[in-house]
């Protein structure tokens, strides 16, 4: 019986590749660990908050956004990874602003909701 390592033929690690990749990695993991604490973060609002203040809504609205950030998170992985296979790279401007004004609408929502 064989085992099989990987489904990817290994890649000549070529400059600095191997460097490069294992960043886009531990990139890919800080994204899924913040997604993962908002989502975290959501759960707790949902389950101590009660249905006269709203914070039921808030709570499943910081879980979309987790939800958002990991998957987010993963897209960008896989862009990269394609990229550094052909030597090149190219900066997030657009998903990064996109995640800020969400979570920066989330959080004035949120504000809001507890305030008032």
């Amino acid at each position: 019986m064989s085992t099989r390592h990987s489904d990817v033929t290994p890649t000549e690690n070529r400059e600095s590749l191997a460097r490069d990749q294992l960043a886009n990695e531990r990139t890919f993991l800080a994204w899924v660990r913040t997604g993962l604490g908002i989502v975290g973060l959501g759960v707790v609002v949902e389950r101590l908050g009660s249905a006269e203040t709203g914070t039921k809504i808030a709570g499943v609205a910081f879980i979309a956004v987790g939800t958002a950030v990991v998957g987010y998170g993963y897209s960008r992985y896989r862009a990269i990874e394609a990229l550094l296979a052909t030597g090149r790279f190219r900066a997030a401007r657009r998903g990064p602003l996109a995640l800020l004004m969400l979570c920066l609408l989330l959080a004035l929502a949120a504000i809001a909701v507890f305030v008032t």
